[in-house]
């Protein structure tokens, strides 16, 4: 029915009733919320100052929002246990539904014409790709996860070149495009942020009702994120790459003492001029010259990313310089910075995700009502995700607004989804992408 479903039972179990997963719901909510920050806020370094600590969501919001994304796929598979037969047959046809709803979202919000790098078509993707491995052993893909991780950011700065002998760019005119921008050039590429879906749906097929389980979840999470990110500091210092990452505890008076990797955003712009992944005029990130370079190859292969910070681009300008090194040399693979789309970075990344799902499932355990404001927004995602690019194109906002704005916009959302939730059971475009895809199956 097109009718929206009534809420009814306990607040925000929606139609699934209290087998829902609202500490899931929070971290996903959690995600989203950090996305608005970082698409209109202004952020610097460190852990001392409010723009310092917002930092933080640049480029690990992303992630989380894939790694749910996968978590997502594995609940409408069959959670701990995968669908078979014809229950597989029709879940993977609903999901395919999905993804054809969400390119058209994606491309509606494209028209808005905002300056973000807009995820939904990348999510309908990944979740079609994902698809032949619903089946799979919660192991098997957690070790899938991992590989792609460690060898998708080589293909990603060993390929272009490659490709581009056959006559293959992110500029070609022809079909072939969008399976590059995809799998390749794309804000979000494949052959890395498919480990990051893998990831999500490997950790739905654990058992969460119990709170030892989530604790190794944490744990692990941890653990990932001091790889991931110290990982990077040490081997950037060890082996003398150019602007290695370093920690900043204390935000600095100058933004510009940031460190390229760490906080760009805080600067007019979002740029710092003549260091790594600063844009130039073309919209390529600038490389660093030959002579800054350590021993390898001289001659640094530009991969095209599209002009990142221009007007209609899918890089708001507050994000400029987060982003991958366009270089085929190594060391633009030694770095966390977000976005950078390397495995200390996918690694990083990825522990955070785990940590912050992990104790978000354990706080809702023993209240859902502390969560219920994030849970809130994380229930009607696409929605709150598609008014966010409503709101920052009504209201001509830009990256790096300011906090203020980014504030009400966050607020709006929270007080719009709690609003919602108390009225009704399911979100309106998550109501219209349930109708059609139910329709979908049903269809003799």
């Amino acid at each position: 029915s097109w009718a929206l479903p009534r809420a009814t039972g306990p607040y925000l179990t929606g139609t699934a009733g209290p087998a829902r997963l609202t500490g899931i719901d929070a971290a996903r909510g959690l995600a989203l919320l950090g996305m608005v920050v970082a698409h209109i806020g202004l952020t610097s370094c460190g852990l001392t100052s409010p723009e310092g600590l917002l930092s933080l969501v640049h480029g690990r919001s992303s992630v989380l929002f894939a790694v749910i994304a996968g978590f997502s796929l594995g609940i409408m598979t069959g959670r701990t246990t995968p669908h078979r037969g014809a229950r597989l047959v029709s879940a993977r046809l609903r999901i395919l539904v999905r993804c054809a709803l969400l390119l058209v979202l994606g491309a509606l919000c494209t028209v808005l014409d905002t300056s973000v790098a807009i995820i939904l078509g990348f999510y309908a993707a990944w979740l079609a790709l994902a698809l032949p491995f619903v089946r799979l052993r919660a192991s098997v893909l957690l070790a899938l996860s991992a590989v792609i991780a460690l060898i998708g950011p080589v293909l990603l700065i060993t390929l272009p070149a490659a490709l581009a002998e056959l006559g293959l760019t992110s500029t070609a005119a022809d079909g072939n495009t969008a399976v590059l921008s995809f799998f390749i050039y794309g804000t979000y590429p494949g052959l890395l942020w498919m480990a990051y879906i893998l990831l999500g749906l490997g950790l739905s097929r654990l058992g969460w009702g119990r709170s030892a389980q989530l604790w190794r979840l944490a744990g692990a999470g941890a653990l990932c994120a001091l790889l991931g990110y110290g990982g990077a500091v040490a081997a950037g210092h060890a082996l003398g790459v150019p602007e290695p990452d370093r920690p900043v505890v204390v935000t600095p008076a100058d933004p510009s003492q940031c460190s390229p990797g760490i906080d760009p955003s805080g600067l007019p712009g979002g740029s710092l001029p003549g260091l790594p992944g600063s844009s130039g005029s073309s919209g390529v990130p600038a490389v660093p010259p030959s002579s800054d370079l350590p021993p390898g190859p001289t001659a640094p292969v530009p991969v095209p990313q599209g002009d990142q910070g221009a007007e209609g681009t899918d890089r708001p300008v507050a994000e400029a310089d987060y982003g991958p090194l366009s270089s085929s040399h190594w060391s633009s693979l030694i770095t966390a910075r977000p976005h950078a789309n390397t495995s200390f970075e996918a690694v990083g990344s990825s522990g955070v995700a785990m940590l912050v799902i992990a104790l978000a499932q354990l706080i809702a355990a023993r209240s859902r009502l502390v969560l219920a404001p994030l849970a809130a927004v994380g229930s009607m995602s696409l929605t709150a995700y598609c008014a966010h690019l409503v709101i920052i194109h009504a209201a001509a906002l830009a990256p790096g607004s300011g906090n203020e704005a980014a504030l009400w916009v966050c607020l709006a959302l929270v007080l719009a989804a709690a609003t919602w939730f108390k009225a009704f059971a399911r979100g309106p475009l998550e109501h219209v992408v349930h109708v059609i895809s139910l329709r979908a199956t049903q269809a003799r």
